[in-house]
């Protein structure tokens, strides 16, 4: 059952958007050209979400990346997540508690066509009982400047099949196609400077088989949002180095679509090295939502489009944490705690909920 919770990693619906963040993440990377032959990584991480609304995620993540003979670089991982809920999206869907497992696989090559320039193609494949999406992947990257400001343009579509559980008639979908543009600039000897812009525009079906709206008559009728999205959103981001062993990474983010929503994301975070070998970060960010123009708490009469889904109302959220990471020649080691409080404005099923998130993660570099 797929319930769309806010949970720290994106939904396989959303593939496509994480896949594109990545693409512009390329210019804080070196260069394929860099790179030696063989050399590589290997991560494993686990990570578990919690919060009050009665959901847990265990989320299980294998990665890795090898650079071969030729200037290409390859990467694959494989997440898995254990989803086990009884909150109140579960519990209104007539639903005591259900569990379920998502899988996701991904292969990623990132090829030096030149010098400063490098391509990449990615492909990622996620699946659970009733939702399958396959995603595409396609950017390439440029330094400018003599090196000192790398250009990213990424692009993308994601083809998703939405299905119900137990009911084989109920077979939907829905397609994203998108871009994103990206800068990188060093402003100075200590100072990196990012902006992004990323559009996309879904196309089918964008609701919840399981959602249904309770009329005043007490009839129930199915949610029914509009079957078109777009969306708009533009990044900006400074890491500054202060000193030799503290770094400042604040970022800002304004988001709009044309279902009438419109948020705002902060956050700073602050990086220590205590040691040559340990260091610590701490993070906080605040994020604001205003909802979606056809949302409602309760409907009186039908209307064409209609949702009571938690994530298209206005609400804010505040998350804070903590990581500590120690980098060896070879082995790299890294915990962190995340947790954080929402506030639903106009949700009165749920008006607010604590969430907390642990994981620890290992990486070895050849």
């Amino acid at each position: 059952m797929r319930l769309q919770l806010i949970v720290a990693w994106s939904p396989a619906s959303l593939a496509l958007l994480a896949a594109l963040s990545a693409l512009s993440a390329g210019a804080a990377h070196a260069q394929v050209a860099d790179q030696a032959a063989g050399t590589g990584d290997a991560q494993a991480s686990l990570a578990m979400y919690a919060d009050s609304d009665k959901t847990t995620v265990v989320t299980s993540v294998v990665d890795g990346h090898v650079r071969l003979p030729v200037p290409v670089t390859v990467s694959a991982h494989a997440l898995v997540d254990a989803v086990s809920s009884a909150s109140v999206d579960v519990v209104s869907a007539a639903t005591p508690r259900f569990s379920e497992n998502r899988i996701e696989l991904g292969t990623t090559a990132q090829l030096g066509l030149s010098s400063g320039t490098d391509a990449t193609i990615g492909y990622t494949y996620s699946g659970e009982n009733d939702w399958q999406s396959q995603a595409l992947e396609l950017g390439v990257s440029r330094e400018l400047a003599h090196k000192n400001a790398r250009l990213t343009v990424g692009v993308g579509v994601t083809r998703n099949h939405v299905g119900r559980a137990h009911d084989p008639s109920f077979e939907k979908t829905l397609d994203v196609g998108g871009a994103q543009l990206g800068l990188a600039q060093v402003l100075g000897k200590k100072t990196l400077a990012t902006v992004a812009y990323t559009v996309s525009h879904a196309r089918g079906y964008q609701g919840s088989p399981y959602r249904f709206i309770m009329m005043m008559d007490r009839l129930a009728a199915p949610e029914s949002p509009p079957e078109a999205r777009t969306r708009h959103a533009l990044t900006g981001r400074i890491l500054q180095v202060i000193g030799r062993a503290n770094v400042v990474d604040a970022q800002y983010r304004l988001y709009l679509d044309d279902w009438g929503i419109l948020s705002h994301t902060a956050e700073v975070a602050y990086t220590r090295e205590l040691t040559d070998q340990l260091s610590l970060r701490l993070r906080v960010r605040g994020y604001r939502q205003h909802h979606a123009e056809f949302y409602r708490e309760t409907y009186d009469a039908p209307m064409r489009y209609m949702t009571v889904d938690r994530e298209l109302s206005t609400f804010w959220d505040a998350t804070g944490g903590v990581k500590l990471g120690w980098r060896g020649e070879r082995w790299d080691l890294e915990a962190k705690a995340d947790t954080g409080v929402y506030r639903f404005e106009d949700y009165a099923r749920l008006r607010g909920r604590v969430t907390v998130v642990t994981a620890a993660g290992a990486t070895w570099r050849w």
